[in-house]
C-alpha cells in the first residue's frame, strides 16, 4: 500500500464591509467566493445598493467601491475575456 499526503494551496476571496459611524467602527464579512470575479461582482452590487440607500452623491468620499485585483498573469489566463470586462 502506498500513502501520500500533500499540502495544496487554496485561494479564496472574502467580501468585507468596513464602517465607521463616528461612534463605532467595525468590519463585517459578507461572503466567501471561489473566484475574484464573483467576489468583485457581489462587493460592487452591495456597495452600489448601500450608496443609493444612503443617498450620497457620485464621487462622495464617504463610500468606497471595491478595487479590482491587480492583473496578474494567472488572473488573465483564468478567463481573459471576463477580465477585460472589468
Amino acid at each position: 500500500m502506498k500513502v501520500e499526503y500533500r499540502v495544496r494551496p487554496v485561494t479564496r476571496y472574502f467580501v468585507t464591509r468596513w464602517y465607521d459611524s463616528g461612534n463605532t467602527a467595525g468590519t463585517e464579512c459578507k461572503g466567501e467566493f471561489d473566484n475574484w470575479q464573483n467576489a468583485y461582482a457581489v462587493a460592487y452590487a452591495l456597495c452600489k445598493d448601500e450608496h443609493e440607500r444612503l443617498g450620497y452623491p457620485i464621487g462622495d468620499l464617504r463610500i468606497k467601491y471595491p478595487e479590482l485585483p491587480e492583473a496578474s498573469e494567472s488572473l488573465k489566463q483564468e478567463d481573459p475575456q471576463l477580465y477585460k470586462q472589468y
